[in-house]
C-alpha cells in the first residue's frame, strides 16, 4: 500500500485496471486485485466524502471492476473504457477493514487456539440501522426430494433463538401439502420462477440450479444468509450478518462453498449475473462453480461456519467426531452440510452412505446421529414429511445386499433395522 501521509486529500479517485481477458485465470491476477484495494483505500484514507458519505471513483479498463469491491449499484455510468462510480464510505470501509484475497479468516480459526466471539466492530458494520431487515433463506426448486431438509433446517435455526425472518423461495413443483407443512416449520414462502442452467443437460440435476440467483432480488432485505437445505444449524449464526458479501467457507483451495454465502441482494447484481450465464464455464457445472467467477475475492470463514460432513475424516477417529460435534471445545461447530446421501433418505439406524462404495467419504454415524437429533425434537406432523418412499426402500435393501456381497468390512449392512418408516 502507498505511504498515505504523502498524499493530499482528492475529489476523485483515478485508476487504470489490468484487464488480460484472453489469458486463463485473467479474473484472478493478484496485481489487478491489488490495484482494486489500493483505490478502495486512497478513497477511505484520503477521500473527501460528499454530505450523503459518497465518493467519486473511476476506473479505465476494458473489463468490469470487480464487483466484490466495487458493487454495481454504486456506478452512475460507463463511457467506453471509463466507469463511473459514487461509491459509499461506510461499505467501502467495511470492505478495506477485512481480509480479501487471502488465506486470512473473517472469523476464529479453531486450530490456532483461537475460540473467541470475534469482536464485530472491528467491521465498522453496515447492518446497525435498526430499519436494516434481514433473513436466513433457502431455495427449493423442480422437486419435493429436499421438503424434509428445509423443515428440518427451519427448525434448527428456530432452536438458536434467532429473531431473524426465515426465507423460502420456492416454484409450483412443491405440492400445497408440503407448503403449508413449510410454512408450520417457520419458513415464509415466496415464489419464483426457476432459472435454467444453459450449459446443463435436459432433466439433470443441475438443469434450474441457477434458480437460487433469485436470492438476488430480495431487494426489500438488505441483507441474506443463504443456507442449503441440506444443513442443520448447531449454534447461533447471526454474527454473520455483520460480515459482506461475498463471505463463505472454503470449498477447495481459493473456490467457496456455496452452502451457506453472506450475500446482500441488488437487482443490478442479479441482472449481471443473467447476462453472464451464457459465457461462464462453471466447473462443477452448477451455482457454485458460477459463483466463484463472479466473486473471485471473497471473505473465508472458518470451515467450523459451513462444516462439510466429509471433513470427519481429518479425525482420527469417529468417536473424537463425536465429540465435536457435540459441543467439545474446541472447536464448536456452527452447522452441518450433509454432502453424498441425505439422512433422511437413510434408515435412521445409521449412515446409509456406508453401503455404497463411491459415497462412502460421506459416511459418519455421528454426524447421522445429530441430524436425527434435530428430526426428533419437531412436531410429529412435521417428521411425516421425512417419510420413505417404495422406491426408496427398494434402493436400501438393494444397497445393503450389495454392500454385504463386497464383504465391506464396516458390516453396516449387517446392522438390524429398526427405523419404523421400514415397516409403513
Amino acid at each position: 500500500m502507498p505511504n498515505w501521509e504523502k498524499y493530499g486529500y482528492m475529489d476523485m479517485i483515478v485508476a487504470k485496471l489490468p484487464c488480460n481477458v484472453g489469458e486463463k485465470g485473467w479474473n484472478r491476477d493478484v496485481f489487478r486485485l491489488q490495484v482494486h484495494k489500493v483505490a478502495a483505500n486512497m478513497a477511505v484514507m484520503r477521500g473527501r466524502w460528499d454530505w450523503n458519505g459518497m465518493m467519486k471513483v473511476v476506473f479505465v479498463s476494458e473489463c468490469m471492476p470487480m464487483v466484490e469491491l466495487f458493487a454495481c449499484d454504486e456506478m452512475v455510468a460507463r463511457e467506453g473504457e471509463w466507469w463511473y462510480y459514487r461509491v459509499e464510505k461506510r461499505r467501502l470501509e467495511q470492505k478495506v477493514g477485512m481480509p480479501v484475497g487471502s488465506c486470512e479468516l473473517a472469523l476464529p480459526l479453531w486450530e490456532k487456539g483461537i475460540n473467541e466471539v470475534y469482536d464485530v466492530s472491528k467491521l465498522k458494520s453496515i447492518t446497525q440501522n435498526p430499519t436494516t431487515r434481514e433473513a436466513y433463506a433457502t431455495v427449493l426448486h423442480s422437486s419435493e426430494a429436499y421438503v424434509c431438509g428445509a423443515i428440518t433446517l427451519a427448525q434448527s435455526l428456530l432452536q438458536t433463538r434467532t429473531r431473524r425472518e426465515l426465507l423460502l423461495l420456492l416454484d409450483t413443483s412443491i405440492s400445497e401439502p408440503k407448503r403449508q407443512a413449510l410454512s408450520r416449520a417457520g419458513w415464509t414462502l415466496r415464489f419464483i420462477k426457476r432459472i435454467r442452467n444453459p450449459r446443463a443437460e435436459k432433466n439433470s440435476y443441475n438443469e434450474y440450479n441457477y434458480s437460487k440467483f433469485r436470492l438476488w432480488q430480495l431487494t426489500d432485505y438488505n441483507k441474506i444468509i443463504f443456507i442449503d437445505a441440506d444443513v442443520i444449524v448447531l449454534r447461533n449464526l447471526d454474527i454473520l450478518f455483520h460480515f459482506p458479501q461475498m463471505s463463505a467457507t472454503g470449498n477447495d483451495g481459493s473456490m467457496f462453498n456455496s452452502g451457506i454465502m453472506v450475500i446482500q441482494p441488488s437487482n443490478c447484481t442479479f441482472r449481471m449475473l443473467m447476462n453472464r450465464t451464457k459465457e461462464i464455464v462453471s466447473y462443477n457445472g452448477g451455482d457454485q462453480g458460477f459463483l466463484n467467477e463472479i466473486f473471485v475475492w471473497w471473505h473465508r470463514l472458518p470451515r467450523r461456519v459451513n462444516f462439510l460432513k466429509n471433513f470427519w475424516s481429518n479425525y482420527s477417529t469417529e468417536a473424537s467426531f463425536k465429540n465435536h460435534l457435540f459441543g467439545s471445545d474446541p472447536p464448536e461447530l456452527y452447522s452441518i452440510h450433509y454432502l453424498g446421501l441425505k439422512p433422511w433418505r437413510c434408515y435412521r439406524d445409521y449412515d446409509c452412505n456406508w453401503d455404497v462404495p463411491d459415497q462412502r467419504v460421506y459416511a459418519s454415524d455421528a454426524a447421522h446421529l445429530r441430524w436425527w437429533h434435530v428430526h426428533d425434537a419437531m412436531d410429529e406432523g412435521l417428521q411425516k414429511l421425512c417419510g420413505l418412499s417404495k422406491e426408496r426402500k427398494i434402493e436400501l435393501e438393494w444397497d445393503r445386499k450389495k454392500a454385504g456381497e463386497m464383504g465391506l468390512k464396516d458390516h453396516h449392512w449387517r446392522i438390524n433395522v429398526t427405523d419404523p418408516r421400514k415397516f409403513v
